[in-house]
């Protein structure tokens, strides 16, 4: 679809955009700092302008440790910022953990409060070097039986860390598997699978802590809200926004996108940056920030405290008819 296309779309919508910029990052576990030749499993993030009502995607972004990351990510949000661009930013892990870990671990129903006991623990360090089984230890033991957590190289010294999904026990006395919306989301993963193809417990380890950081970095702190915890189910006024992301709802649009011998995480970020800034260029994306129209009140509730949401659940469509069809 042409520029001039999309300014006719946007302008017929008689909506204007939420926000000028749209990232999306690609989080990594790694505990060593990833190769200098760009890889797979690493941090990649892509950024994607609306400049009326057209949308320029820039290359993307590769970063060999989550404190480079963070500095560059911060970097970008308040350089957007400073020059009047509204950003939205979303990472592609939970953002929360199954309603009731949070009060069991801490005392609080409350999903930030989580988010520091992770934080005083990981211990996450420049050199991408990190505590994370030690913490996942640490909640296993305050569970009973086995688990929750599992997913480690059978030679590490974590006893108590199922290498297995089947070893685990007494799972009538864990935390649910599942949050709402890992429920929704086709093919998600569950935050306790610490490692193996497609586990996304580890990075939810050390991104929660890493999004803590990131807010309060000095240059954008007071001008970033993470959705929905800070903004509700609902559009955020916020001028940075921070929120969930679930890249594979674009499985096939990715595949169909993805550009020969192109990297698939960095065909991941490209591809749903551009489908969030297109969706939102045609005045489309304020419904994704509602949640999903079957939500009841009470899992509205505990998304907006606990768990937190994946931006487009519930509005897969809409997300999937933004982007061009065809190879790039």
């Amino acid at each position: 679809m042409s520029d001039s296309k999309e300014n006719l779309k946007s302008a017929a919508s008689g909506l204007s955009p939420l926000f000028h910029t749209h990232v999306i990052v690609d989080w990594s576990a790694r505990s060593k700092p990833s190769p200098a030749k760009r890889t797979r499993d690493a941090i990649w993030w892509a950024a994607a302008r609306i400049d009326g009502g057209g949308v320029s995607v820039l290359e993307p972004e590769y970063a060999r440790t989550r404190d480079c990351a963070l500095r560059r990510l911060a970097r970008l949000i308040a350089g957007e910022l400073d020059s009047g661009r509204r950003v939205m930013v979303g990472f592609d892990f939970p953002f929360g953990y199954p309603e009731g870990v949070a009060a069991h671990l801490t005392g609080k129903a409350c999903a930030f409060t989580l988010w520091d006991w992770l934080a005083a623990r990981v211990k996450d360090q420049p050199d991408n070097t990190n505590k994370r089984y030690d913490v996942a230890a640490e909640i296993n033991a305050a569970y009973p039986g086995c688990g929750p957590c599992w997913g480690r190289p059978g030679k590490w010294p974590f006893p108590t860390i199922p290498v297995k999904e089947s070893e685990r026990t007494e799972r009538g006395r864990h935390p649910p598997e599942r949050r709402i919306a890992d429920r929704c989301a086709k093919g998600s993963k569950t935050v306790w699978q610490l490692a193996y193809a497609g586990s996304v417990g580890s990075q939810v380890l050390l991104g929660l802590p890493a999004l803590k950081r990131l807010v309060a970095d000095s240059s954008i702190a007071g001008r970033a809200a993470v959705w929905p915890f800070q903004t509700g189910l609902r559009t955020p006024e916020a001028p940075a926004v921070i929120a969930e992301v679930y890249p594979s709802l674009l499985r096939e649009q990715i595949g169909d996108c993805r550009r020969e011998r192109e990297i698939l995480d960095c065909a991941q970020v490209r591809v749903n940056a551009e489908a969030f800034a297109r969706l939102d260029a045609d005045g489309g994306l304020a419904p994704l920030f509602d949640g999903a129209s079957w939500l009841t009140p009470v899992q509205r509730g505990v998304i907006e405290t606990e768990e937190a949401w994946i931006l487009g659940v519930g509005h897969e469509e809409a997300l999937k008819g933004a982007l061009p069809t065809g190879k790039p």
